[in-house]
């Protein structure tokens, strides 16, 4: 392995003075937060004096740890280091801030800045995560393209960032409500379940289904059916505490799921769901005024041996059968052992 000797090498700054004042302020399409890392007053001062000039948010540290912790607080598009710095070389605080973007998505464009100039120092900044190397002095027209080019790829960065943040969006969500999905709700309850059980605390669920909503469709059109879907998402949203999340389970049944709710609590807010879907009032083109109502199965988990998400739905799904059973239009709670068993749903 190649050992490099450490030496600082120090130029007269009045000749990088000299060149900054002699470039124009250049057209870059992007704002971006930078951070300096130089423990030399002079060099940072020159070096933060031109990025400000070109409208860029500069924030200095005067060390390797500085400017990590201040990484670890803030969002930086760029990072400028020096290569030699008491505490924390430049290469090695390349390589802490590599390891810190493990847990993101998003990855800094780091500019390394030596006197040293060999191709195994180039190889070595490379190695520690840089993007790009500079050699002092610099000229500040060399920093301007360098930056430019930073910019390109952090702006395509932020751009497939939002483009996938859109795409699991998009994934997760039902496109007529704009609930989440069945593939979300399961993904969601899982998660919730992991947390409760964690904390000692219950978890219910309600299945929810239109009552007659095939004969609403049958009678109106599916725009209406569409219509009355949206109109159901929004009063159970509406409906349920901060924190519970509603989801469309498919077809026109929902799923709304309470972390932290018993079996009582989570058959009070059913009921209010109910009662609001009950007022709702909805008009159609022929001047006829739907009337809607749904049916409500609830249960929960709680306790050390509690079951499992699969578990919990089916038993909501089997307390959703006895409300149907029972002629609609209202709540039921799962109960081990009381009332018949559900029959394929044939109560629809």
């Amino acid at each position: 392995m190649t050992k490099f000797i450490a030496t600082r090498i120090t130029f007269p700054f009045s000749h990088v003075l000299f060149l900054a004042d002699k470039v124009t302020t250049p057209t870059l399409n992007k704002t971006m937060k930078i951070l300096i890392a130089d423990d030399d007053p002079v060099s940072t001062r020159v070096l933060a004096h031109q990025l400000e000039k070109w409208q860029h948010v500069v924030t200095t540290t005067t060390n390797g740890i500085e400017a990590l912790d201040a990484f670890k607080n803030y969002n930086f598009d760029v990072v400028i280091t020096d290569w030699m710095m008491p505490a924390m070389s430049g290469p090695e605080l390349c390589a802490a801030i590599r390891e810190e973007e493990k847990s993101g998505e998003l990855a800094s464009f780091i500019i390394l800045l030596t006197s040293r100039g060999s191709n195994e120092d180039f190889a070595l900044a490379l190695e520690a995560g840089a993007n790009d190397f500079a050699t002092k002095p610099f000229a500040p027209f060399v920093l301007q393209a360098r930056l430019a080019n930073a910019a390109r790829i952090v702006q395509l960065q932020t751009e497939l960032h939002r483009k996938k943040q859109e795409a699991d969006k998009l994934a997760c969500t039902d496109y007529l409500t704009q609930l989440r999905n069945r593939r979300a709700m399961w993904q969601n309850l899982g998660m919730d379940f992991e947390r409760m059980s964690r904390e000692q605390r219950p978890l219910s669920a309600l299945v929810i289904d239109i009552d007659f909503f095939k004969k609403i469709n049958d009678a109106h059109g599916h725009q209406t059916g569409d219509y009355v879907l949206q109109a159901v998402a929004d009063c159970l949203t509406n409906s349920v505490r901060s924190g519970d999340y509603v989801g469309r389970w498919g077809g026109e049944e929902f799923l709304a799921v309470l972390p932290g709710a018993d079996i009582i609590q989570s058959a009070e807010v059913a009921e209010r769901c109910r009662h609001h879907l009950e007022s709702l009032r909805i008009k159609v083109d022929s001047g006829e005024v739907i009337r809607l109502s749904a049916s409500f199965g609830v249960a929960a988990i709680d306790g050390a041996g509690r079951e499992d998400c699969n578990a919990l739905i089916e038993q909501a799904d089997q307390a959703l059968y006895w409300a149907k059973d029972a002629g609609r239009n209202r709540v039921k709670i799962y109960v081990p052992g009381v009332g018949p068993r559900r029959n394929m749903r044939k109560a629809k």
